[in-house]
């Protein structure tokens, strides 16, 4: 259902002000009279769309996930009618979001507001993700763990990038999310990893070990 038209003013307006807000101060200094103040809005109605300040910064992304939606939909339209057009690339579109952000993403890095980001952020994701991939159990893999499994892939590099390889643009973070993701580690890292962890034991070895304990 699409939201009211000031109902969207507003919740823009609260966005808008938290951000400006995270920009000048600590994320755990603001309070919700702060963010009334600064978005001129009253009590009573910060209170009829958000619980709290921490809602309020998880649902700031909701402008997010519509963009990724809305672009999907047109995306699959321009698909249909036979129309050439660049694909649709969910990971690419949250790179770049956040490259927009860094500021924001510094600012909260290592408090409440960065937990409540994280989350919020991966839930977008794991959404749109839940409105793509098929409904049932591929290959024995739950459509639940595949999604959970592709979320925390691309939250580690995205943790990685902002705290520390900035100088990588949003395009190169999304190759190595991809990479990892769909071909895994390289051979060389594989290889040394299962040296590591010692290779796993055979059937007639493992029988042989159980006879022994017998």
């Amino acid at each position: 259902m699409a939201i009211d038209r000031r109902v969207a003013r507003t919740r823009t307006a609260l966005y808008d002000a938290l951000v400006r807000l995270i920009r000048d101060r600590d994320y755990d200094a603001i309070s919700v009279e702060d963010i009334l103040r600064e978005a001129n809005v009253g009590r009573s109605t910060f209170y009829a769309h958000f619980t709290s300040k921490d809602d309020l910064l998880k649902n700031s992304l909701e402008r997010l996930k519509t963009l990724l939606v809305a672009t999907r939909d047109q995306h699959r339209l321009a698909t249909q009618e036979g129309a050439q057009t660049e694909a649709w690339d969910a990971s690419r579109a949250l790179f770049e979001h956040v490259h927009e952000y860094t500021d924001i993403q510094l600012a909260l890095a290592g408090g409440r507001g960065d937990a409540v980001l994280g989350e919020a952020l991966s839930e977008v994701l794991a959404d749109v993700l839940r409105d793509s991939l098929p409904a049932q159990t591929v290959e024995g893999v739950p459509r639940e763990l595949a999604i959970r499994h592709i979320v925390a892939t691309f939250y580690t590099i995205l943790h990685w990038w902002v705290r520390g390889r900035r100088d990588i643009a949003p395009v190169e973070a999304d190759r190595l999310f991809k990479t990892l993701l769909v071909d895994g580690l390289p051979p060389a890292w594989r290889d040394a990893f299962v040296a590591s962890f010692g290779e796993p034991a055979n059937d007639s070895a493992a029988d042989g070990n159980r006879t022994t304990r017998n």
